[in-house]
């Protein structure tokens, strides 16, 4: 499956750099995670999640291939920390790393843009527990995940490309679940997303 993604982002890139008004767009990330939880078997509840230690950040780069005046299709590749904490009886973190391919069809009217698709994600090692937690490194049983992603932006001329700055919904489909088949929580983040995009011209 992960050759199969890479495969599909590789001939979308190519053909990127074929279509003339393509931009490359580097963005950085930051924002909330608000993840549920999902197993009853670990003292980890919705209602305790620590929302001011649960952040997701990040950074990667996409490519914007216009299709038509207002319509185009935007894919690429974004490195995430992804953080949920707890707080009341079970205090500490989890953390893990992340690669994610977006595949987002893009409305753009003036000044605006919207950005919506389906992504897929490639946790990197383990689960991490933060030093209230032991430090622990846990197995994680989730292999790939998948994804919808919606977001709302404003972007203004600067320099020789346009500096974009956007609301970016991620939402998982899936939970992470550690080597024992437990699901652990599902990530979801709400994202300040700082880009520029970068015209490549032929």
């Amino acid at each position: 499956m992960k050759k199969i993604l890479m495969i599909f982002a590789a001939a979308i890139l190519s053909a990127a750099f074929a279509t003339a008004d393509t931009v490359f767009i580097p963005h950085m990330y930051g924002g909330f995670g608000i993840g549920t939880k999902v197993d009853d078997d670990i003292p980890l509840s919705e209602e305790k999640q620590n929302y001011a230690d649960s952040w997701i950040a990040g950074m990667g780069a996409e490519l914007n291939v216009p299709m038509g005046t207002y319509f185009g299709f935007q894919s690429g590749l974004n490195f995430f920390i992804n953080n949920y904490a707890i707080d009341d009886n079970f205090k500490g973190q989890l953390r893990y790393y992340s690669l994610d391919i977006p595949l987002m069809l893009t409305f753009s009217y003036g000044a605006f843009n919207f950005v919506a698709g389906p992504y897929a994600s490639i946790p990197i090692g383990k689960i991490k527990g933060s030093k209230d937690l032991d430090g622990d490194k846990i197995n994680s049983d989730t292999k790939i995940n998948f994804g919808v992603t919606a977001g709302l932006g404003f972007e203004k001329k600067m320099g020789t490309g346009r500096a974009l700055i956007e609301g970016r919904y991620i939402f998982d489909l899936l939970p992470m679940k550690d080597d024992d088949g437990e699901d652990f929580f599902t990530r979801r983040g709400l994202l300040i997303d700082l880009g520029y995009k970068v015209p490549i011209l032929f």
